[in-house]
């Protein structure tokens, strides 16, 4: 290799290495990927936990729309142990361990007229009603009023789930906050959740669980910079020593 060669090398690294360096350095602190954990028992003693990855985007049928949300794969991990014969998860998400799961939001809202909860029934054909919540969800640990008209209904369906218009958990939250249903990532604030397993709501199969602080950031800005220097630094400390041996040949 000729020393024109060499050098064109050198300037080669050093300005990729620069340019990496400053786009990573450019890319805001706020960046990183976070999943919250969540984890609780049910009314019937099942533990269940899962994670919400707050930086999946909206889809269609959500995207665009302000009063939903759609957010395919945003739950993961979702687990119940110390099942019991009806809430385990493969009843719940359809085989175990359980898939991914698709989650929608939108405003809990009702039927005109009355209580009755819009789409959404128990163990095959009962309807869900407000006085249903109230009476299952205990008042005492829930702290949600359901007909304060400002709650959140968070729906999960498993992808690996029997095909059907009703989901497989879900959630409530006490919100008027409009911007928690076309981005998750203000999720991160909601510290108890409250919310049934339609298909074993009757049963028992309702649950409180909390946050548990389990975020998972991706590498810091800072970090990845350091790293591609280094990576930068050694290529050139390869070049240059290559470039001595062959003065001393010389």
């Amino acid at each position: 290799m000729s020393f024109s060669m060499i050098n064109n090398a050198l300037k080669k690294v050093a300005g990729a290495a620069t340019l990496m360096t400053l786009t990573v350095s450019m890319m805001p602190d706020v960046a990183q990927a976070q999943r919250l954990r969540y984890s609780g028992a049910s009314m019937n003693g099942p533990v269940v936990t899962f994670d919400v990855n707050t930086t999946v985007t909206e889809s269609l049928p959500g995207l665009g729309n302000d009063n939903l949300g759609y957010f395919p794969g945003a739950v993961q991990n979702f687990n119940i142990t110390l099942a019991s014969s009806d809430i385990n998860n493969l009843a719940i998400c359809g085989q175990d361990p359980c898939p991914l799961g698709n989650l929608t939001v939108r405003r809990l809202t009702t039927e005109t007229g009355g209580n009755t909860i819009s789409d959404l029934n128990i163990d095959g054909g009962s309807d869900v009603t407000l006085d249903f919540l109230k009476d299952f969800l205990d008042p005492s640990e829930s702290e949600i009023n359901f007909f304060s008209g400002n709650v959140l209904r968070y729906d999960v369906s498993f992808l690996a789930g029997t095909p059907s218009n009703q989901p497989d958990v879900v959630w409530f939250i006490q919100s008027d906050d409009s911007r928690l249903i076309n981005n998750l990532t203000g999720f991160g604030g909601v510290n108890r959740i409250f919310g049934i397993f339609p298909s074993q709501a009757s049963g028992g199969g309702t649950f409180a669980i909390d946050q548990q602080n389990s975020s998972q950031p991706v590498p810091e800005p800072s970090t990845v910079a350091a790293s591609l220097l280094s990576v930068g630094a050694l290529g050139m400390r390869s070049l240059l020593q290559h470039r001595k041996h062959l003065k001393k040949q010389s």
